[in-house]
């Protein structure tokens, strides 16, 4: 669904010239980062170990222990363990939201050093957006390998990828939406700057649209095996609400491009694939019949209509899909007439199960 910003934008920008120069921050930035994320679960380790073998040693020497005052002693002690574990955790875990931004305002730091950004100017701000969005790439699917086992235990490394996801997935999250966020925000500014350019307007556009898929709930994203373990907290209200608020306001950019250029097959393909991750069919289906207005024979989009004609229950128009594609692509013709009936098996379903 996504594009990149390059090529959104037709303007060369100084991101391109110094692409080298930007790999080498990333580099340098994420060994930074990791040992944030690292230190934070050494703690972790560290802390729970200690307590687990004292919780150990309290049984195994119980029965001397309660034949002297040092029970006492070894009860509290262990108490104490536990106690200074979880407040020095909420500590670290109050502060961790602030190194994660000191993070990113270095990496921007580093960024506008080499674009010797000034404020206003648009190259500058289509070049700082696209690093952060290059940043943000970079941590995708970081938080599966933080625990790696030796060669010797190879057969561990699926366990231990989903460990290090539990610990690390909301981390790499929050980071990468401080990244997509600060896009968002240099494209606003590129906005404001030429209000009336379809190219910002994209820009802006396409940065809600990754900000959106971070937000997508994992099992409706291509690419993403169903082997691959993935934290409840990825599919929480909170991340729903958040993409269908980041969805709805890309849709706005793609409105506001549409009214500017009505017959643009780019801005209309948006739309219909925007109007899909929110479901909302009916939306989604005016967007490709105004594609098909424009470029009629284009089998993928009569293809689509048509799945959408039949899954809404428009069987009739779903057959006038089917043959105009008869006519171009038999092959797919035969895929469409598949999901004739869809929309009746579905209710059929529903009533049976009610």
């Amino acid at each position: 669904m996504t594009i990149s910003q390059t090529e959104t934008l037709s303007i060369k920008t100084p991101e391109t010239t110094h692409s080298g120069y930007f790999q080498q921050i990333i580099a340098s930035i994420l060994p930074q980062y990791d040992q944030i994320l690292r230190s934070y679960a050494l703690f972790n380790i560290a802390f729970l170990s200690l307590g687990f073998v004292e919780f150990i040693l309290l049984i195994v020497f119980f029965t001397f222990l309660t034949q002297s005052a040092i029970l006492a002693f070894s009860l509290a002690f262990v108490f104490l363990t536990f106690f200074s574990y979880f407040i020095l955790r909420l500590y670290f875990h109050a502060q961790k939201p602030e190194q994660l931004q000191e993070i990113r305002d270095k990496y921007i730091r580093a960024a506008k050093g080499i674009l010797q950004y000034k404020e206003g100017v648009s190259e500058h701000n289509i070049a700082l957006a696209s690093t952060c969005s290059k940043l943000s790439d970079a941590l995708v699917g970081r938080e599966y390998t933080y625990f790696t086992p030796p060669a010797q235990f190879v057969f561990l490394k699926p366990y231990l990828e989903r460990l290090s996801c539990w610990c690390h997935w909301h981390d790499v999250h929050q980071m990468r939406e401080l990244l997509l966020i600060s896009a968002i925000e240099e494209n606003i500014k590129l906005v404001k700057g030429e209000p009336t350019s379809l190219d910002t307007h994209a820009a802006l556009a396409n940065s809600y649209i990754m900000l959106s898929v971070l937000y997508a709930d994992p099992r409706k994203s291509e690419g993403i095996h169903d082997e691959q373990w993935v934290p409840n907290d990825a599919f929480s209200p909170e991340l729903a609400k958040k993409f269908r608020i980041t969805a709805e306001r890309a849709i706005e950019e793609f409105k506001i491009i549409n009214d500017f250029a009505p017959d643009d097959l780019w801005v209309h393909a948006q739309l219909a694939y925007s109007y899909h991750d929110l479901q909302m069919p009916l939306e989604e289906i005016r967007e490709y019949e105004l594609l098909l207005k424009i470029h009629s024979d284009d089998v993928d989009t009569l293809l689509r209509l048509g799945i959408l004609y039949f899954q809404q229950g428009m069987n009739s128009k779903g057959l006038c899909v089917y043959e105009d594609l008869k006519s171009l692509d038999t092959r797919k013709a035969d895929e469409l007439i598949k999901f004739y009936g869809y929309k009746s098996m579905q209710n059929s379903i529903n009533s049976f199960v009610q």
